[in-house]
């Protein structure tokens, strides 16, 4: 009787719930990729006008914005993050303004080949604590693992004293 009573607010209710689905689903055919907020044409993206703008204006700012910090430094990110910041911002701006996808293979290849100028001699990461020295480690592991035995020992003959 429940049942009956129930059923039309239960198919109401998925007609509904279908409905909503329905009406928030975007389909690729009805999206615009990569449309400019400001521009009404969609642009296609140019990838060789992209790769010769970004080395000269890009590489040639932070290029220059480098030269001002001494050559040692270079792997001191708190003395490059605001030139790298900027190239980032530079490059970003400038696919955008050419229709690309941020980031794709021509802005890889920017990237790895600044990487490779300008940040060859950096180590990959800082070591926050550097490895203890082999006798250290080697006395820190022997002493507990020797205790083993000997615990094992007193405790079998505690408790034969006990019995």
């Amino acid at each position: 009787m429940i049942f009956l009573l129930l059923f039309p607010v239960l198919v109401l209710g998925e007609i509904q719930l279908q409905s909503n689905v329905s009406s928030n689903v975007t389909f690729e055919d009805n999206e615009s990729f990569q449309e400019q907020e400001n521009l009404h044409v969609f642009r296609h993206c140019n990838e060789s006008l992209l790769e010769q703008v970004s080395y000269v204006i890009c590489w040639n700012q932070f290029d220059s914005e480098m030269k001002n910090i001494n050559k040692e430094l270079w792997c001191e990110w708190d003395q490059v993050i605001r030139p790298y910041n900027e190239l980032t911002k530079c490059i970003e701006s400038l696919t955008t303004y050419l229709g690309c996808y941020f980031p794709n293979q021509v802005v890889q290849d920017f990237f790895i080949q600044i990487h490779s100028s300008f940040f060859q001699a950096c180590p990959e990461e800082e070591q926050l604590f550097p490895d203890a020295p082999s006798g250290v480690v080697l006395t820190l592991t022997l002493i507990p693992v020797s205790l083993i035995p000997i615990l094992v020992f007193l405790v079998v003959w505690k408790s034969k004293i006990c019995d």
